[in-house]
């Protein structure tokens, strides 16, 4: 129970910063970015974290699925796809799908070599 209870404050937190972030980085040019950043951000942290806390405690629990949960954003990433080629910005919509993916890729791949302490 007592993990329900972590995941959700977790989640709680996590849709509170997104939402700040949002607010405070706003998108450019029609393009994103804010979106892209919290999702290679979460890729890193809950990489991360689950590396360095092999043991689901329920705190690793409620900032690894909790927040970072909530704070990434598939859903909107998909739409805000959809969006630019709907607007016909066929460019921007495969960059900001190759950047969140490799981008992603790579900073969940720098997470667990952060947390390994193989930086190097």
């Amino acid at each position: 129970m007592k993990s329900f209870f972590t995941v959700g404050i977790g989640g709680i937190l996590g849709a509170i910063c997104r939402y700040g972030l949002s607010l405070a980085i706003p998108n450019s040019e029609g393009f994103p970015s804010t979106t892209l950043l919290i999702n290679l951000l979460g890729c890193f942290c809950l990489a991360w974290l689950f590396t360095t806390f092999t043991k689901r405690t329920p705190i690793v629990l409620g900032i690894g699925t909790g927040f970072c949960g909530a704070f990434t954003t598939y859903s909107t990433f998909s739409l805000e796809t959809l969006l630019l080629v709907q607007q016909n910005e066929w460019l921007l919509a495969v960059l900001y799908v190759v950047i969140s993916i490799a981008g992603g890729l790579f900073c969940a791949w720098l997470g667990i070599r952060l947390a390994r302490g193989r930086l190097a």
